[in-house]
């Protein structure tokens, strides 16, 4: 079966250009729509049933796709839900793909567009989803930044700059050495963007500091963390300060119980802090801008779907909170 990417090809075009062709919702020049009426002659190519009903009709339907696999449960539904009030606001609906085959969800919805367009969520550094939604000229914005975003809208918190930042701002505090709790392992073998940038920017801000960096992984399992962080703390020469981009209550904990007093004798700096628990609170944090991610990259999609310049995307810049007792 021809692809709207077959066609686009046929006719040397982009795939957007045989989607406005079908829809209606651009001019295009005469010469390039007989290009692409013959070519879908030619290679018998059907269009989805939405547009052969009505061009231009809407489902008023944007997709999420929210890959199964992370430690990160309630977060990641706390992004669903502000998705879904950022939706409304333009009046959409959301469709969650859930499942495992995540590539072959969104290449199904692409091709029967079940939906006008989809976020997609869990962004890995190569994501597979990509060059799927590129094939089919399928609108789409990323939550999260791939090694290669040419052409797709997104945004995403700036995980590198906060923790080269906390990093820097521990080494202003006469801190000279520094450990950092990254994410875990399964996020560093997926590709997990986040994860990569946490550390690329944790070692920027070691380096442009002088401090020296102990670096070790986070763990779901809390016993392996709390091996993990007593190695540290027990070398000849520990951390005197932490940064973290994982479960930061779970950290503070192990350190209190290996006897450390946090924050008034160690300080702990917290990246895309977001639990919002007492302790995590007393700390210098870098809290997640969950409600501004979500609006920004549901903008971003409803304008990719209407193919109009949508808002500035990128990074996402906060600044630090301060504690009760500041961890610097």
């Amino acid at each position: 079966m021809a692809t709207i990417a077959d066609v686009a090809r046929r006719a040397g075009v982009a795939p957007s250009t045989v989607s406005y062709v079908l829809t209606n919702r651009r001019s295009i020049s005469s010469t390039t729509r007989q290009a692409v009426e013959r070519a879908i002659r030619e290679l018998d190519y059907q269009p989805h049933a939405g547009a052969r009903a009505l061009r231009g009709a809407r489902t008023r339907v944007l997709a999420v796709s929210v890959p199964e696999d992370g430690p990160y449960l309630p977060l990641r539904w706390r992004f669903v839900h502000d998705l879904s009030t950022a939706a409304r606001a333009h009046d959409y609906d959301l469709l969650l793909l859930t499942g495992e085959e995540t590539v072959a969800d969104v290449r199904r919805v692409a091709r029967s567009r079940l939906a006008d367009g989809a976020i997609l969520m869990s962004v890995l550094t190569a994501d597979p989803r990509i060059p799927v939604v590129r094939e089919l000229g399928f609108p789409v914005a990323l939550l999260g930044r791939p090694d290669d975003p040419a052409g797709l809208p997104w945004c995403d918190f700036d995980f590198g700059g906060a923790a080269a930042e906390a990093v820097r701002d521990l080494a202003a505090a006469g801190h000279r050495r520094i450990g950092f709790v990254g994410s875990t392992d399964a996020e560093f073998r997926a590709g997990l963007s986040y994860a990569e940038r946490g550390l690329a920017g944790a070692r920027t801000g070691a380096r442009s500091t002088g401090v020296k960096l102990a670096v070790i992984r986070s763990s779901p399992v809390r016993l392996t963390l709390a091996r993990r962080v007593h190695r540290l703390l027990a070398a000849p020469e520990p951390p005197t300060a932490f940064v973290t981009v994982h479960d930061v209550p779970g950290l503070v904990g192990i350190l209190r119980e290996e006897g450390a007093r946090v924050p008034t004798e160690l300080p702990v700096a917290a990246v895309a802090s977001t639990s919002g628990a007492e302790d995590e609170r007393a700390l210098t944090r870098w809290e997640l801008p969950v409600a501004e991610m979500t609006r920004t990259v549901v903008d971003l999609a409803i304008a990719a779907i209407d193919e109009e310049p949508g808002p500035h995307g990128g990074l996402i810049r906060v600044q630090p909170t301060r504690g009760r007792n500041r961890s610097t």
